[in-house]
Formats: structure tokens, sequence, C-alpha cells
């Protein structure tokens, strides 16, 4: 008897080697359909394959062991539940493994995964799509895992129930930061590299996180503002001007006559027209109020620059040629001013006299 067991203690040895040994050329097969799969996607490279198949095939293998060494070693009815129940769970962890670090690697372009499942998917929801993914395989698991060993999973799911209400109550910031990433997602009111204003912050933005939107400002200064305010803000884009609004108040001389006002919207009209970066269907140059110190010309159009420093450049030069239409018609732009007219000239030479004697003015 104590030469059986130990011969079959050695069978068991020899087995878990040979197991050992065969490591290499079972995970090369099962590598072999994966990297078919990997390469339609792009991505299949030696690193990348051993990191999916090597240890859920550890795993397998050991499941494997561990069934033969229990058939070898004629375990009672009570070992041999316990270890089919081992091996079943090893089986279900490296299946598990493997779905996940399969999704993990494997990106899925919005086209492809509308061929696999019907289903039309922005492509900025991809990352929250794969980390949904997962979590499901591994709940997927986890359940299967229980409903081995014999335990009720539907006492278990009402007691996660509760135990889930309180984490969310406890977490809802996180939760709402959550969901305000996936809706900004869904949305795309800007995507990384944009500039943006909303009432708290205004700057580039540089990461798109799951909890929060990195900002950078004007001074440089990085901003992470939660997802929730951000999706609850109103958001303004100015990346996505297609154009921009010229929009100024001239101020002319007085001394202009009514044919010199007419000359003087006819050429400004002409010249903003004439002009490549402007839109033509905006120009409005109208002579529209008698001000304090100056005859007022409104003078709007939209030009076809989004980008701020092209276009402020162009404002530039649009200015000047305003000045030149100006001074080429013989008008003068106007500054404030305030002219004070005396009805009696002697009246005011005695006040003054009468202050420098009083000593209220010095001479």
């Amino acid at each position: 008897t104590m030469r059986v067991a130990l011969a079959r203690l050695l069978l068991v040895v020899i087995a878990f080697s040979l197991i050992w040994l065969v490591r290499s050329g079972i995970t090369w097969l099962l590598t072999k359909p994966l990297a078919r799969l990997l390469r339609r996607s792009g991505q299949a490279h030696d690193e990348t394959l051993h990191r999916i198949v090597s240890l859920p095939v550890n795993y397998l293998l050991l499941a494997l062991g561990i069934d033969l060494g229990a058939r070898i070693l004629e375990i009672d009815s009570a070992g041999m539940g316990f270890v089919v129940n081992l091996t079943r769970t090893l089986i279900i962890v490296a299946i598990a493994m493997t779905l996940y670090r399969l999704i993990e690697v494997l990106a899925l372009s919005r086209r492809q995964v509308f061929v696999l499942t019907g289903l039309a998917i922005d492509e900025a929801l991809l990352p929250f799509v794969r980390t949904g993914v997962k979590l499901i395989v591994l709940a997927l698991a986890l359940v299967i895992i229980i409903q081995e060993w014999g335990y009720d999973v539907s006492g278990l799911i009402a007691g996660l129930g509760l135990g889930g209400l309180a984490i969310s109550l406890a977490a809802q910031d996180t939760l709402a930061n959550i969901f305000g990433f996936a809706a900004m997602v869904s949305d795309r009111p800007f995507v990384v590299g944009e500039y943006v204003k909303t009432k708290d912050v205004e700057g580039v933005i540089e990461k798109v996180g799951l909890r929060s939107t990195r900002v950078r400002q004007l001074d440089q200064a990085l901003v992470a503002v939660p997802n929730s305010m951000l999706a609850s803000s109103a958001i303004l884009n100015w990346s996505r001007l297609a154009k921009r609004r010229i929009d100024i108040t001239l101020g002319v001389n007085y001394s202009a006559s009514a044919d010199d006002m007419s000359e003087l919207l006819s050429r400004l009209r002409a010249m903003l027209t004439e002009r490549e970066t402007v839109d033509p269907e905006s120009v409005v140059v109208y002579f529209i109020d008698f001000g304090e110190s100056s005859l007022h010309v409104l003078i709007r159009c939209y030009v076809n620059i989004a980008d701020w420093v092209a276009f402020t450049a162009e404002k530039e030069r649009i200015l000047l040629d305003i000045m030149r239409v100006v001074e080429g018609v013989g008008l003068q732009i106007a500054f404030p001013s305030r002219s004070i007219y005396i009805e009696n000239l002697g009246s005011a030479l005695n006040l003054s006299e009468q202050a420098l004697s009083n000593g209220a003015v010095e001479p």
C-alpha cells in the first residue's frame, strides 16, 4: 500500500511536470486564432498576445493538473467534489481573464462595433463602453463562481442591493461626475485642445477624465473641474467659430457735410465688400446718430477667420483701411470734445478780474 501511494504521488509529480513543460506549446496554439483577430484591428504583436494568453493558460493547466492529481490519488467523493468546484472555478477565472484582457487591448472602431452589434456608438464613447463591458464580465464571472460553490445568488444579490444603495448615496458625487462624463462625451461640446469658457473657468481643454476635466487657463494654471459641474454649465466653445464679428462705431468730426458722409459710407461699404476675408452679405455700414462730439457711423461685418490671432491681425488691417478711407474723403476721426459759447464777453472778463483781485485764481 505504501508503495502504491508513493507511485501515485510520483505520477502526480510527473503529470504536473509534463503539464508545466508543454505550457509554452499550448500558449502558442491558443495565440494563433487570437493573432488573426488582433491583426484585423492592427494590434497584433507578440507582447500583446503573451499578455492576454499567458496567465489564463497557467490557470487552465493548473486546473487540469489538480483534476489529474485527484483522479490519480483516487480521493474520496467529498474531496472530489471540492476538487471539481476548484477546477471549475479556475476555468471560469481563466475565461474571464482572457475576455477582460482582450477587451482592454482590442480597440474597436465605431464601424466595427456597428458590424458586430448593430449599434451606432459615438467614437468618444468607446472607452466608456469598454469599461462597462469589463465590469459586466467581472460581475458575471463572480456570480457563476458563487453558484458553482453552491451559494444562493439571489440572497447575495439582495444584500448587495442594500449595500449598493448605501454606497451609491455615499458616492453620489462620483456617480454624478461619471454620468457628467457620459453626457459630455455623447454631446461632445468640446474635445481636447479646444478653447472653452464657462462661468467658472476659461482655457484650453487638456484632458477629459471619468471624474474631472483638466483645463489650462491663460495664466497657465491647471484647473480640474468636476464633470458634473461642466455638464450642467453653459459652455462657450471659441474653437468652433466659423467666423468672427467686427462691431465698431466710428466717430466723424462735425465739420463733415452731408455729401462727405454719403461719400464716406459708399467707400466704406465698397472696401469691406471687396475684401476676401469679409462675408459680403454681412456688411453693415450706416450713419446712425448725431453724437455729442461726433457723427456716429455703425460698421459691422463677419470675418471668415476662426483663429483669434489671425482674426486680430485682419481686424487691425481693416481698421487701418478705415482710417485711410476717412482721410481719403478729407474728413477726420473725432475725439471727445465740448464747445462752450459765451454770450456776453464783457461780463465774463469782469468776473475774471474780480476773481483775480480776490485771490481766488492765480494770475
